[in-house]
């Protein structure tokens, strides 16, 4: 024990400021200040050092103003030094101990409190009579109630804010359980532990109807004795609108794919059924519990199980969705066709989780495009037959022409020979255009890569002389399979009846609408009178079939084409290309 002394109160208070002390013991007669303003001044610059006082018989008064000041004890004067000073020394101790046990407990109700600060729910604690004894920021915003106003509050004060009246609430069944308050306000209190659990409908709070969520338990001393309660309270507003809304969404989505007569399914990606959908059950003739859960399997012919392996090792993060069609053998061994729009779905690493499939039977579809075919290529071959023998006649009909015209001397009768002749040239072409003409449609469109169909159109002719600005890179569109023929129409129309072009510009641009591919010469144009004739059949100096035949195989997919040159200037075809029949292409 190290002691320190001093010879007046006021040499003590400077070595009070110079060093840190754990008790302060003092006579009560000195100089100049006495023992009670000594400890007046003390407990006002260092309240937290116990203060011990001595004082002589008779001065009880002395020893109560001290106590009554906040002295830690007292001791009179007198008897055995030896066992006075035991008495002190038990005192000091006493006194330091009491000290450091008042210290240790502020700094843990300090960390408590910067603990419960810090929590992000709206926390409070209250101790066994229930008073206030911790009110967090976050329950300062939720009531607008600061803690200075409430803290060491009892009787219930923590309800006001809650439910403007003084009851128990969720924090006061840790210290008695009652059903009773429980249902009122609660509803379902739910007991893990020593934790109880509860939600609340509140008609106001801060002016709002809000849903809180609360969790209370005790608080224990180091003996395990409940010394108070702690509740953290949530609002949960928000989270059950949206759980709300969501049960509501799923509701809807139920319902509509419940009605739905696509077969529309999810799985993992070890096939494992996850959902199906009325119409697929019943299409396979199994209840959704025979499939959600298994890993039930479409049997598929041998044959087309490469396709479906490839369809969806195909599908990709960056292409997650793939269209297939197939066919599938039924329980009974009937065989139908299928059409399924898949979709795989990825986690945040990247890995398919679930795949989406939305399916449905295409047989008769399948079966009238077969019957379609079928009876195509019976008329093509009729075509074809035909088309044949009414050449050969033509071909009979020209020869008999000209062993007649060197027969007749008779200049009218020539000139009935030749008009009977440009007839029968009429008739190839009508014929020959059947040929050109059943070809468009008869395949489905396709993607085409814009720059390998102009490649190709412009090879076919002697361009030697003719400059080439083609500025279409990195272009598909989807359209008939005969549309390199557009293009090849276009070159030789320029080339017949531009008047000797020089130059053949071929360039893009965008539209609000879609994309336009243009076709420009530096001939001599198309008169302003001409500029839709020009696409009509047999319109134009040959036999006006190519732009005609150009506007058609367009028209398959909703593509058009105009012409919008000036005369004297150069002819400028515009090929209008809507959204969705063109798209970028990837290089490699």
């Amino acid at each position: 024990m190290a002691i320190s002394t001093a010879l007046s109160a006021s040499e003590a208070l400077e070595i009070l400021k110079a060093r840190e002390f754990d008790v302060i013991v003092s006579d009560y007669e000195m100089p100049q200040m006495n023992g009670i303003d000594l400890l007046r001044a003390t407990k006002a610059a260092f309240p937290h050092i116990p203060f011990i006082i001595f004082t002589g018989r008779g001065r009880e008064h002395v020893a109560i103003e001290a106590l009554n000041l906040g002295a830690a004890f007292y001791l009179q004067k007198g008897g055995h030094p030896r066992s006075q000073f035991a008495e002190l020394r038990n005192m000091i101790e006493q006194a330091v101990s009491r000290k450091r046990a008042e210290l240790a407990l502020r700094m843990s109700e300090q960390r408590l409190s910067d603990i419960i600060n810090f929590l992000p729910d709206a926390t409070f604690a209250i101790d066994r009579e229930g008073r206030v004894i911790a009110w967090n920021h976050s329950i300062e915003e939720m009531t607008g109630v600061p803690a200075r106003d409430i803290l060491g509050k009892g009787n219930y004060e923590y309800s006001i804010p809650f439910y403007g009246e003084r009851r128990p609430i969720l924090i006061d069944l840790i210290f008695e359980s009652s059903d009773e308050i429980a249902k009122r306000y609660y509803g379902v209190v739910h007991k893990k532990g020593d934790l109880l659990i509860g939600e609340t409908d509140l008609p106001r709070l801060a002016g709002q109807k809000v849903i809180l969520w609360g969790k209370a338990s005790p608080l224990y001393d180091h003996d395990g004795n409940i010394i108070g309660a702690i509740e953290s309270i949530r609002d949960v507003t928000e989270r059950r609108r949206m759980e709300e809304a969501l049960r509501e969404s799923e509701a809807r989505y139920k319902g509509i794919v419940d009605s739905q007569e696509d077969l529309i399914a999810r799985f993992l990606p070890d096939g494992t059924y996850l959902f199906a959908n009325p119409a697929f059950c019943r299409y396979y003739e199994r209840s959704y519990d025979e499939i959600v859960g298994s890993r039930f399997r479409a049997r598929i012919p041998p044959d087309e199980l490469p396709l479906v392996r490839k369809h969806f090792a195909s599908l990709t993060r960056e292409n997650p969705t793939g269209y297939i069609q197939h066919r599938v053998i039924l329980s009974g061994g009937e065989v139908r066709w299928q059409s399924w729009t898949d979709q795989a779905i990825f986690d945040e690493k990247g890995e398919i989780r679930e795949y989406q499939s939305v399916g449905r039977d295409i047989t008769d579809m399948v079966q009238a495009e077969e019957s379609l075919q079928m009876a195509n290529r019976k008329l093509s071959l009729l075509s074809r037959i035909t088309r044949h023998d009414i050449l050969n006649q033509v071909t009979a009909l020209m020869l008999y022409l000209d062993l007649a015209r060197e027969q007749v001397d008779s200049p009218p009768m020539a000139e009935f020979l030749g008009k009977m002749e440009r007839v029968g040239h009429n008739i190839e072409r009508q014929v020959a255009f059947t040929k050109e003409y059943e070809d468009i449609g008869v395949h489905a469109p396709v993607w085409q890569d814009m720059r390998k169909v102009l490649r190709d159109a412009l090879h076919a002719f002697d361009l030697s002389l003719v400059r080439i600005e083609c500025d279409v890179h990195d272009l598909e569109v989807y359209a008939d399979p005969l549309l390199e023929r557009v293009f090849y129409n276009l070159v030789e129309n320029a080339l017949k009846h531009g008047g000797g072009i020089s130059t053949l510009a071929i360039g893009t641009t965008m539209s609000s609408y879609g994309l336009i591919l243009s076709f420009e010469d530096d001939g001599i144009g198309i008169p302003c009178d001409e500029k839709e004739k020009i696409f009509e059949k047999e319109y134009g100096k040959s036999s006006g079939f190519g732009l005609f035949l150009a506007r058609e195989i367009l028209d398959i997919t909703g593509i058009s084409i105009i012409e919008t040159g000036e005369p004297g200037v150069g002819a400028r075809f515009e090929v209008f290309l809507p959204k969705g029949t063109f798209r970028g292409v990837k290089r490699k």
